[in-house]
């Protein structure tokens, strides 16, 4: 009966808001045959939150954002370098179809509560896992688009122009605001009162991430200082456990051996993604970064083609030799050599030391190598040709953690800087206590600009989480232009002003609709 509800709702959201003017009108048979009984509201929850699934796990293809923002030396391909020298090609006729059909998706919840035969109450569970929904894809469409679309629900058929970014955040954050009535992620249940298993769905903690980020976010885009408070309160509701019940993981072992698997108590949202029940699609990156996974701990050729580097000597500037980071996220920084073994039930792999049941298949010299090997992903599928025996790399099984304890901590010690607060302090020491395993390390004035200390810690901590690009646009303009690429250097106050670091919609969301108009810096290529 599940896959039935997800068929029938799959063909009315084909013809939903994604194009956010493309909307048929509802079938009112269909649909008061459909809303009757919690079953059927889950059915509706299962099929908003596949496309919450699809629209979190971005490619840097689909937003160009992540790989301006990330920490790269050498990248060959095109579709990498691109967005880094801001070539228009990677920031135009970007589409947000995956938002839009969140938002509709939630909107077919919203719209329709009325005709279950449920109390309010009872229907509650399922109408704040829409505002949350809501809540996300607004934010997210602000930080990307800039001025988007506020659609008005799934019987509005008529043409949408751009709204205001104020308007697009004033929206997000009335939605958020509404999800923080959801109940803590341990007391989520579903219709027929089991615990959720996954932390996709939205909770109390997660809610209250959406707002100290929304926050955090507006006080800089906005200029509205006072957003600052707002949002230091939000994240302290997470860290003093108001909002459910997390704590930081051991090490930074444990944050890729735990945390970025699935599940963790530090975690506060991510998108459920197993290989258990087909929710990775066709094998897709969770995060961007992952095009640095697999070379070489998921391959057994050295000398393969490198896409993507990071550099030994960057990882040795930016972490110190006691930072317990560096050998986590990395693999073998100084190390001499390493071996493709084939272990004794016939997996080839490649390592830094192996055991007397290995075969040792090939050695490699990589002291003098220039490249790093990045080891925070840690979960490869390989699939094993049965036929030749050969091994292929085809992607990571684990979730994608959008918000975790160690970001919050973070964002507060940022918020808490940016209002000359010396309390700042005490989340980032706490971080660094963590990553060395002492508390020998903390922060002192003569390491100089606190908030730069606190952006130059979330860079350690959260590197290759698809974080980077928008925590340099939240610490303001002076960021953008030193710590992005050249190119965002030698951007004008007015490029900014007419949204340079926004992308510019997809043309398909222009079809019949004369009111939407192109971001006005990317349309100047356009004319070209």
């Amino acid at each position: 009966m599940r896959s039935i509800y997800i068929c029938i709702l799959s063909m009315v959201l084909l013809f939903g808001c994604a194009d956010v003017i493309n909307v048929e009108p509802e079938n009112d048979t269909t649909f008061t045959n459909y809303f009757k009984t919690t079953k059927d509201a889950e059915a509706l929850l299962t099929s908003l939150q596949l496309d919450i699934r699809s629209m979190m796990c971005e490619t840097g293809e689909q937003n160009p954002h992540l790989f301006a923002g990330e920490m790269i030396d050498s990248a060959v391909s095109r579709y990498i370098s691109g967005p880094r020298t801001l070539d228009y090609t990677y920031y135009v006729n970007k589409s947000w179809e995956k938002f839009y059909r969140v938002i509709n998706s939630a909107d077919l919840i919203l719209d329709n509560l009325h005709r279950f035969p449920l109390t309010e109450e009872e229907l509650k569970p399922w109408e704040l896992q829409a505002c949350f929904a809501k809540g996300v894809a607004y934010f997210l469409l602000a930080q990307r688009w800039g001025e988007v679309p506020i659609t008005k629900g799934t019987t509005y058929f008529g043409k949408l122009a751009r709204s205001s970014v104020h308007d697009v955040l004033e929206e997000a954050t009335k939605w958020a605001l509404k999800a923080l009535e959801l109940p803590v992620y341990e007391e989520l249940v579903d219709d027929e009162g089991k615990s959720r298993t996954t932390k996709q769905y939205g909770s109390k903690g997660a809610a209250a991430a959406l707002l100290a980020h929304l926050y955090a976010w507006r006080a800089t885009i906005e200029e509205q200082p006072e957003y600052l408070v707002e949002a230091e309160r939000y994240c302290t509701m997470i860290i003093e456990n108001q909002a459910g019940n997390y704590a930081l993981a051991a090490s930074p072992e444990a944050v890729c051996t735990e945390v970025m698997k699935r599940g963790s108590r530090e975690s506060i949202w991510e998108v459920h993604r197993t290989l258990e029940d087909d929710a990775i699609d066709s094998y897709s990156s969770a995060y961007a970064s992952e095009v640095y996974v697999g070379i070489p701990t998921y391959y057994t050729n050295i000398n393969q083609y490198y896409n993507l580097m990071l550099f030994k000597s960057h990882v040795r500037e930016m972490f110190d030799p006691e930072d317990r980071r560096r050998e986590a996220y990395f693999w073998g920084v100084e190390a001499d050599s390493l071996f493709t073994v084939q272990t004794a039930d016939k997996i080839l792999k490649c390592v830094l030391s192996y055991g007397t049941n290995d075969h040792v298949v090939g050695k490699f010299r990589i002291k003098e190598r220039k490249e790093t090997y990045i080891n925070k992903f840690r979960y490869g599928i390989i699939e094993t040709d049965p036929y030749w025996g050969t091994q292929r790399y085809l992607g990571m099984d684990m979730n994608k953690v959008i918000w975790r304890l160690a970001d919050i901590m973070l964002l507060r010690a940022e918020c808490r800087a940016r209002q000359n607060n010396p309390d700042a302090v005490i989340d980032l020491n706490e971080i660094r206590k963590r990553a060395y395993g002492n508390d020998e390390h903390k922060y002192t004035a003569a390491e100089g600009d606190l908030q730069l200390a606190i952006f130059r810690e979330r860079e350690k901590e959260l590197l290759f989480e698809d974080h980077r690009f928008y925590d340099i646009r939240r610490n303001g303009i002076d960021y953008v232009r030193r710590e992005l690429p050249e190119a965002f250097g030698k951007l004008t106050d007015q490029d900014i002003k007419d949204g340079a670091l926004y992308m510019d919609i997809a043309l398909k969301a222009m079809t019949n609709n004369d009111l939407m108009r192109h971001n006005v810096y990317w349309n100047k290529f356009l004319q070209k």
